[in-house]
């Protein structure tokens, strides 16, 4: 029994100092995935604009009526405006266009843009419509067309998404369940599996919960 025990205990050490080490290497990668990451978002931000640059000339776009959304949360500026940041530009964007009658047809960025400032918002930054575009490409709900300049809502990404958070549990549920003669190979990879899975589930979960703030009555979970 002793004997076992003290295999069992170095067996633990190992494991336990090779996550220890992984943990550090994670840490590290992090640091460099979030540098590179402020790298790209600079570049996708000025991307963006060239990329729609020379859609300016178009044929009049269609004036967008929405339900007025009360801006209480976001203080306005000394000229009355409400400066928007981060995820609170496309979740807005996209609660303004829901509450149109035109929810479920493409629009042309700039007659979206359009509306989100009509109702008194202007995205934060130098270049508020480049940034404007930023955050519509980061929105679950938010779709890019064929045609130039146009986008359009997913109005079932709520139920869609959670179809897969579903069946992505189901498979959590089998990776819990190791034979009782499994490796420590076989548990090794049980583990990465079930974190991977985990993480995905908490990111659609994420995107679920934002879709449901952006689109309010338009969704259909």
């Amino acid at each position: 029994m002793q004997a076992a025990a003290t295999a069992e205990r170095e067996r633990v050490h190992r494991e336990l100092q090779r996550l220890v080490e992984r943990e550090r290497e994670i840490a590290d990668e992090l640091v460099a995935v979030r540098s590179a990451r402020a790298q790209l978002e600079d570049e996708l931000t000025m991307l963006n604009r060239f990329a729609h640059a020379d859609e300016g000339t178009m044929a009049p776009r269609p004036q967008l009526r929405a339900v007025p959304q009360p801006p209480s949360d976001v203080p306005p500026t000394g000229d009355g405006a409400h400066i928007l940041r981060g995820a609170r530009i496309r979740e807005t964007a996209v609660r303004l266009l829901a509450s149109t009658a035109h929810a479920d047809e493409a629009v042309h960025y700039r007659t979206w843009f359009e509306l989100l400032t009509s109702q008194g918002y202007t995205p934060a930054g130098k270049d508020p419509l480049a940034t404007f575009l930023t955050q519509l490409s980061r929105s679950p709900v938010v779709r890019r067309t064929t045609s130039a300049g146009m986008y359009e809502l997913d109005l079932n990404f709520p139920e869609t998404a959670q179809r897969r958070v579903d069946h992505l549990r189901e498979e959590l549920t089998q990776a819990q369940n190791l034979p009782s003669d499994a490796s420590i190979q076989d548990i090794d990879a049980a583990r990465e599996r079930r974190a991977a899975l985990t993480a995905d589930i908490e990111a659609t979960e994420r995107a679920i919960e934002e879709a449901r703030r952006s689109l309010g009555a338009n969704s259909t979970a």
